[in-house]
């Protein structure tokens, strides 16, 4: 009887560590899947603004307008913000125009998008930077993708005596000047918290696991009950 005691205990021990193993396995492969469909997101909605701030600045050469006062809102980096801040509310995504070289202050990259702004400068052919960081204590995907001068571009980011007069009036210390056609100008960087997401798998995981283990461990021990019967039939009918 001991004996099938140990072997019960044995099995239950087997069991729990094989559905915990499994739980750890689910848990790490939907998780990587959540990451990749929110890089995707992301990615779609950087080309997004990306797209967005070229027809702008090439709808404004065309129609030959004028950059000043009247116009402004129209011009790629202030539209750029403007999108940013209505998507932020709607949506609870950061979205954001950054450069190492900023007019607006609003512009200046934190640490991570200024390591993304160094890869972007140092390899002319990367194409996006991601990964996982913190903003305020809450974990999220960041994602970036580089702009570069357009001719379009030039009008604001030539020499700096060439800039419009309203901008050199707003930004006299402005940094965000001296550019050549094709310079890395700087990024569209877009943050998406997941740590809700990750948790409400986590609890799904958790409740799947309790709900297979005591399962399973009624089925073990039904299956321990009925052995011990059989065999103890089987012992009275072989001593009788």
């Amino acid at each position: 009887m001991k004996k099938n005691f140990k072997l019960y205990g044995i099995i239950i021990f087997v069991v729990a560590i094989v559905i915990l193993s499994i739980s750890v396995t689910n848990f790490q492969k939907q998780s990587t899947m959540l990451r990749d469909e929110v890089f995707d997101k992301c990615k779609m909605i950087a080309l997004e603004l990306k797209h967005t701030r070229e027809y702008l600045a090439e709808t404004m050469a065309i129609a030959n307008m004028e950059h000043n006062e009247a116009t402004r809102l129209l011009m790629p980096a202030i539209a750029g913000n403007e999108i940013g801040k209505k998507f932020y509310n709607a949506t609870g995504y950061r979205l954001r125009q950054v450069s190492s070289k900023y007019r607006n202050p609003k512009n200046r990259p934190d640490i991570f998008e200024e390591k993304a702004l160094a890869e972007f400068e140092n390899d002319k052919n990367l194409t996006e930077y991601k990964g996982v960081d913190e903003i305020e204590s809450k974990k999220v995907l960041r994602y970036l993708i580089p702009l570069h001068i357009e001719e379009a571009c030039l009008k604001c980011h030539s020499a700096k005596e060439a800039v419009p007069g309203f901008i050199q009036e707003e930004y006299p210390e402005d940094n965000a000047t001296d550019y050549t056609f094709g310079d890395l100008r700087g990024a569209i960087s877009v943050a998406v918290p997941i740590d809700r997401a990750e948790a409400e798998i986590k609890g799904n995981l958790i409740h799947m696991t309790i709900v297979t283990t005591v399962g399973m461990v009624f089925l073990v021990t039904f299956v321990f009950i009925a052995m011990n019967i059989t065999i103890k039939r089987k012992e009275e009918k072989a001593s009788s």
